[in-house]
């Protein structure tokens, strides 16, 4: 049972699209990160916080960048696209319903932004990412994927733990 969920999984994130050019509801869901095939995995240079282009460190993804600045209007909670009737939700599935889990924001250099309800800033993806990492330490929290028709925030415990503690 459980190798028939990683190879489940393994297909699913295989679907991987690799443009975050989406502009509609994102589902969030979680994967158990061990079970990440290596091109998705921490273990994957390329998806690594220790790489300078998906660093914290690095102005582009900081939060000192206005870009991604919770101050910033277009990052507010405040502007309607990014409320529970906006066009850029995250949603997770409670039972047979999806539940407002936050929104996110692409800034013009190419960097996805994930905040919660409230306008805190969770997560951000790097323009050249797959790569999902956390807006405080810049810890690896998951991936964007393509699940069915579907992109999706795929976050591990680590994601799935900013989440919840940010609604």
């Amino acid at each position: 049972m459980l190798r028939r969920r990683a190879l489940a999984l393994v297909y699913v994130i295989g679907l991987f699209f690799g443009s975050t050019a989406f502009a509609a509801d994102l589902p969030v869901v979680t994967v158990n990160e061990s079970s990440l095939p290596y091109e998705f995995s921490l273990s994957n240079y390329d998806n690594s916080p220790s790489n300078y282009d998906n660093s914290i460190s690095n102005y582009d993804n900081s939060s000192s960048n206005y870009d991604n600045s919770e101050s910033n209007y277009d990052n507010s909670s405040s502007n309607y696209d990014n409320g529970r009737s906006g066009e850029r939700r995250l949603l997770y599935k409670d039972g047979a319903s999806r539940k407002f889990a936050g929104y996110y924001v692409r800034t013009g250099t190419g960097i996805t932004n994930f905040f919660s309800p409230s306008g805190k800033r969770m997560f951000y993806n790097p323009k050249k990412g797959r790569a999902v990492f956390s807006g405080k330490d810049g810890s690896f929290c998951g991936v964007l994927a393509r699940v069915g028709e579907e992109f999706s925030l795929a976050l591990t415990e680590q994601g799935v733990k900013i989440l919840f503690l940010s609604q």
